[in-house]
């Protein structure tokens, strides 16, 4: 019997022309690396942690939440751009 922690059917990313290909963990991995998103995903991580690092009191953390609302907004909306039919997958709205 197999392990029943290996994927039977694993995701891999091609990118570089089709010079690499990359494992994903999961849909969301498999877009971020397929649009190379990593370098923006990550300035957003640094940005989010600088924020939150100068947050002082509530009304600061409506603020926080209302800009990574509009973040995530404008996510969703380029992935109903790119591909309706995934973001109707992932947006339960």
């Amino acid at each position: 019997m197999a392990d029943s922690k290996s994927k039977k059917n694993p995701l891999y990313v091609v990118t570089n022309d089709g010079k690499d290909v990359e494992p994903a963990e999961n849909l969301i991995d498999a877009l971020i690396k397929k649009f190379a998103l990593e370098p923006v995903i990550d300035f957003l991580k640094l940005i989010f942690q600088i924020i939150m690092e100068n947050v002082g009191g509530a009304v600061a953390v409506d603020l926080i939440k209302g800009i990574m609302d509009e973040v995530v907004d404008s996510l969703e909306k380029v992935l109903k751009m790119v591909d309706p039919v995934l973001a109707f997958s992932f947006i339960k709205r």
